[in-house]
């Protein structure tokens, strides 16, 4: 029996608990729930498996950019050049690390190491040599042309100024992906869980 002719026996007070129009809603009632709670739990699952991914996801990402290792740079020593002698004339550096000679004298000098295999040849007033030295040992050197000046680079194993170190932990860069590609998978979990509602719906 129709829903309209169920209204109008009702109107008619002809409506009984076992009449088939009655009978017929509560038919109608039960399918309805049967059909529509499925579809909320599904939706409640769908949601708790959007959270758990997106934080699955994070856990994930976040370990592999705490495990990337700092990386260290070679620190930078300076040595001034000024009234014919090198200030101060003896460094001790750690291997990789640098050391730049300034030239403040009126006068052309030269860093040279007393074995032949580095140096800045002439420097004038105002110019600068660097040179690294990845090596243990000490490094001997004098200028070509004041003999009197001389000099030794000092390279031991923890010695010198600790390196600096780039990247400490969790970077603000390496934040700003790990957000970028959390937000990326929740977008994309987002558009999945859309497209599977969509299709129960139809």
């Amino acid at each position: 029996m129709a829903t309209g002719e169920y209204q109008v026996e009702k109107a008619k007070g002809l409506t009984t608990a076992t009449s088939p129009a009655h009978t017929s809603l509560l038919g109608l009632e039960r399918m309805e729930k049967r059909v529509l709670k499925p579809r909320r739990d599904d939706l409640r699952i769908d949601f708790a498996s959007l959270i758990g991914v997106t934080a699955l996801a994070l856990f994930v990402v976040v370990s592999i950019a705490l495990a990337i290792p700092p990386t260290a740079s070679a620190a930078g020593h300076d040595v001034g050049i000024a009234s014919f002698a090198f200030s101060p004339n003896s460094v001790t550096i750690a291997p990789g690390d640098t050391v730049t000679w300034t030239n403040s004298d009126g006068t052309a000098h030269t860093v040279t190491g007393n074995n032949g295999t580095w140096g800045s040849g002439n420097l004038a007033n105002g110019q600068t040599y660097t040179h690294q030295f990845n090596e243990t040992g000490d490094f001997t050197y004098h200028c070509t042309i004041h003999s009197s000046m001389t000099g030794v680079v000092h390279v031991a194993s923890g010695g010198g100024t600790p390196p600096t170190t780039n990247n400490p932990g969790l970077s603000s860069s390496t934040l700003m992906i790990v957000i970028a590609g959390v937000a990326i998978m929740a977008a994309v979990l987002v558009v999945v869980v859309w497209r599977r509602m969509r299709s129960k719906k139809a």
